[in-house]
């Protein structure tokens, strides 16, 4: 029996392409692209994974691919990191639970990113943590704990590493982008509570792009917002449908070309037409 992971295609694709030569990302408009119903993406085949043993996803989260194209996904409901080449074949499983090191308590949500190197971070929210790996699910370090200060996490979510090996983290309990150096040391944060330009309420999936710049979705906002490197608000833009009812964005990606993409947790798809491919062509910009 095979399991149809339908949730990761986008983001497989996305990654997938940084093969090609980046260019500076066109600034976004205010008003959206309306879908095509005869739009071909060329998203190609669902990515098969194959069952092995007991393996049933649960609340799968985030996904992240190394230059070797092996695809990781967190498992959150299962408290678990499973590994995969492309074909789908289960190369490895970290899914001790816990406190300690190397183990996982997960709330039912939380991403994973990979850097140049092959290291792996996961977010460990029910641990208030993130941890580091190698390649091979090794634990190499981690950091965090429960609260709001500088280096602390309530509820962290998204997670995405920059070509110099930082990391960003959002958290949905305390409204800042939190930035480390790879070894887990605290460097800056941006944002804090509210609806304004550089503030967050529910910040969720987070991306940075080869020139440094943060793309941020907040859930409640209803809004992406692009910041520098350091920062600084660059601007921002919501997402709508053909109707201009807002959606709700949680996952976001940008690719090797800066188009950013967006996963959306309840806007409807147009008729005959995949809630994915709508969202594509929407921020497709």
């Amino acid at each position: 029996m095979k399991l149809i992971i339908k949730t990761f295609i986008l983001a497989i694709m996305f990654m997938l392409s940084a093969c090609a030569s980046p260019t500076e990302p066109p600034v976004p408009t205010e008003t959206p692209i309306p879908p095509s119903p005869t739009a071909d993406l060329g998203i190609g085949p669902f990515l098969t994974v194959s069952k092995a043993g007991d393996l049933y996803l649960k609340s799968p989260y985030g996904v992240a691919i190394n230059q070797a194209g092996e695809i990781y996904i967190s498992d959150a409901g299962n408290s678990r990191v499973l590994k995969f080449d492309l074909s789908g074949t289960l190369l490895a499983a970290w899914d001790k639970k816990g406190s300690a090191d190397g183990e996982f308590n997960s709330m039912g949500f939380g991403g994973l990113a990979v850097d140049s190197s092959g290291n792996v971070f996961v977010v460990d929210n029910g641990n208030h943590r993130i941890q580091k790996f190698d390649g091979d699910g090794n634990f190499v370090t981690a950091w965090g704990t429960e609260g709001t200060e500088d280096g602390q996490f309530v509820r962290a979510i998204g997670i995405a590493v920059d070509k110099d090996g930082n990391v960003y983290v959002t958290d949905d309990g305390n409204p800042f982008v939190q930035k480390f150096d790879n070894d887990g040391n605290f460097l800056m944060k941006w944002g804090g509570l509210g609806s304004t330009t550089g503030k967050f309420k529910h910040a969720t999936g987070i991306a940075v792009y080869e020139n440094g710049n943060v793309f941020v979705a907040d859930y409640e906002n209803k809004n992406v917002q692009k910041f520098s490197a350091d920062g600084s608000f660059v601007t921002t833009w919501d997402i709508r449908n053909a109707d201009g009812k807002k959606g709700t964005p949680e996952g976001i990606a940008v690719d090797a070309q800066g188009r950013v993409y967006v996963s959306d947790y309840d806007l409807q798809a147009d008729s005959g037409i995949h809630q994915q491919r709508r969202i594509a062509l929407v921020m497709d910009r």
